[in-house]
């Protein structure tokens, strides 16, 4: 018996070998997440001058200054008519094809490579593209539709322009995630539903929609905070001179990122970032304030 407590002694493991696992990860997200975070939210109490030097404490005078700044008010507008197009309408396609595609046939696999093809595409590739359909002369949307709308640099339909590209590239990523979740929902349960003669309608919002709810709720969690953080499509458009001045379409982040790198203003930037997470944060408690009432795990 006393081999034996002195064998599993041996082989139990120290109390700090978790911590050695985990140390890694704790590096990582310290250095590059919350160190750069901590830094920024320091330093937008402070005037900074281009070099990124501290010059003086100012307080709360760099978010009055930039809450009175009309071009970030319009990036906040921007973001938040971004984040409301773009994340309900890609979830809303991908899953209407998640459910069309749940039955699996011989060219199954073929469609749903196809449907899922939009994640594999850069967002360079996609806004090249869109910059072709949105040409106001010989643009495909035009010629379809039967108008001469200026798409890019008109500022009625500039964000609109922008918002369905992201629902296009994001189609792809939601269609594999709502899929996976019909498919796991057992058989005997839509068997069931089509014995008893239900609807699609009512099949899809009695039977699916809470069955894949998990999956819905880290879809659209995950789609607003990306969303919010949206500024690639617009330094590409930018960078590129396919928008004009008169069709503003800033965010929050490509406005932070024009005041930091093209401007050197750091005191813009720093607290044009935190107020971006501010708002992301509250968004995303208000998300989780639905997910008690909305959710089902089984």
């Amino acid at each position: 018996m006393g081999k034996h407590q002195k064998l599993s002694k041996r082989m139990s493991a120290p109390w700090y070998e978790p911590l050695l696992y985990l140390l890694p990860a704790i590096l990582f997200f310290g250095l590059f997440t919350y160190y750069p975070f901590i830094k920024t939210l320091i330093s937008s109490f402070f005037m900074v001058d281009s070099m990124g030097r501290v010059k003086a404490f100012v307080g709360l005078e760099n978010y009055t200054r930039i809450l009175s700044n009309k071009a970030f008010l319009i990036a906040i507008k921007n973001t938040f008519i971004y984040v409301l197009m773009a994340a309900p309408l890609s979830i809303l396609i991908a899953l209407m094809l998640a459910i069309i595609s749940n039955k699996r046939t011989r060219s199954s696999s073929i469609y749903e490579t196809l449907f899922a093809l939009t994640m594999a595409m850069s967002m360079s590739v996609s806004a090249m593209i869109f910059k072709m359909a949105y040409n106001p002369t010989i643009g495909a949307l035009n010629y379809i539709l039967g108008t001469r709308i200026n798409w890019l640099n008109d500022s009625r339909y500039a964000m609109f322009a922008i918002s369905a590209i992201s629902v296009w590239m994001n189609i792809g990523y939601n269609f594999i995630f709502l899929l996976a979740a019909i498919r796991g929902i057992p058989m005997e349960i839509l068997e069931s539903c089509a014995l008893d003669g239900a609807p699609i309608i009512k099949k899809t919002t009695h039977v699916i929609l809470p069955m894949i709810s998990p999956t819905l709720f880290f879809l659209i969690c995950t789609s607003m905070a990306k969303n919010m953080m949206m500024s690639g499509l617009v330094l590409i458009f930018t960078n590129s001179a396919a928008l004009s001045t008169t069709a503003n379409v800033e965010t929050m982040i490509s406005f932070m990122y024009k005041q930091a790198v093209n401007n050197l203003n750091y005191n813009d930037a720093f607290a044009a970032a935190m107020i971006a997470f501010v708002l992301t944060f509250i968004l995303m408690l208000i998300s989780f304030r639905f997910e008690k009432k909305g959710v089902y795990y089984n």
